[in-house]
């Protein structure tokens, strides 16, 4: 079994930096997504050259701060101050009313993407801000754009919960699940089986429990999904665009949970080997 463990949000904030350097430097995490318009971006980049065994990919985002686009060429996708909306609740209801151009959501996406390659990112996978992409029609649109710029993998957020569950990660789940019912994986770009760590999040992001959902379902490759961080002295707030920070309590579990709820003892005993996306082949699904 092959486990890519990936942190969201690289390129946000000082604190998500600082958590997959140490991660990476500890062989717990191997793959972090990055978002374009973050405000830590320059700093992130960097990362990849430090850690071989890290890979890197785009985090794609229409949720919040400053669009990588000209805002007058994405009007459907920005409020009035020509910044993505910020509220998720307000930018569903927004597509689903049919207020979202997919046209400018091809256009900013793509302009994220570029952005990254600028900057020298060898971009093994895409993954959005909130799993967005795995909304109708968008699934599909980030699959083409992943075939247009050579990206062989894509984070499909299907991952199983029990149906007697009866909370908010299962509801997560399952609005994930509904999302993408009628968005099938292709051959390219690949996907793995299924991801973990949506439903179980901070204090729930335990090795015992994954251990548990792997031994029930066996993938081939599975994806854990993850939002550690390291705050430090200094670091400051996020700017202003891109709202209040509320995560600094799942970046404090999670990071201490990655770093030493024994991870690598579990991988051992369940045969899984920590990877990421650009040591797999797309078409064997083995490492290269």
């Amino acid at each position: 079994m092959l486990v890519v463990i990936n942190v969201d949000d690289l390129g946000l904030h000082p604190a998500v930096r600082r958590a997959v350097d140490n991660l990476a430097g500890m062989g717990v995490v191997t793959s972090s997504t990055l978002l374009a318009n973050g405000p830590d971006l320059s700093e992130a980049v960097l990362l990849q050259d430090k850690h071989r065994g890290l890979g890197l990919g785009a985090h794609l985002n229409l949720l919040r701060g400053k669009p990588i686009s000209n805002p007058d060429h994405i009007s459907s996708l920005v409020d009035d101050d020509g910044l993505l909306f910020g509220n998720y609740t307000s930018l569903l209801l927004r597509y689903i009313t049919g207020r979202i151009r997919l046209a400018e959501v091809e256009k900013e996406w793509s302009a994220q993407i570029e952005y990254l390659l600028d900057h020298q990112v060898r971009l093994t996978h895409f993954d959005s801000e909130k799993h967005i992409h795995a909304w109708p029609g968008l699934y599909n649109l980030a699959g083409k754009l992943a075939r247009r710029y050579g990206i062989k993998w894509i984070r499909r957020p299907s991952e199983h919960t029990p149906l007697s569950r009866m909370d908010k990660g299962m509801l997560r789940t399952r609005f994930l699940q509904l999302c993408l019912a009628g968005s099938f994986p292709s051959e390219e770009p690949r996907t793995a089986k299924c991801v973990w760590g949506i439903g179980d999040q901070k204090a729930n992001l335990k090795p015992e429990l994954f251990e548990k959902h792997v031994d029930i379902y066996r993938p081939d490759i599975i994806e854990i999904v993850c939002h550690p961080g390291l705050p430090g002295e200094g670091d400051g707030p996020l700017p202003s665009e891109f709202g209040p920070m509320r995560v600094d309590t799942q970046w404090r579990e999670e990071y201490n949970s990655l770093a030493h709820n024994g991870w690598l003892e579990i991988f051992e005993i369940i045969g899984a080997k920590a990877v990421n996306y650009g040591q797999i082949d797309p078409r064997s699904g083995e490492i290269k």
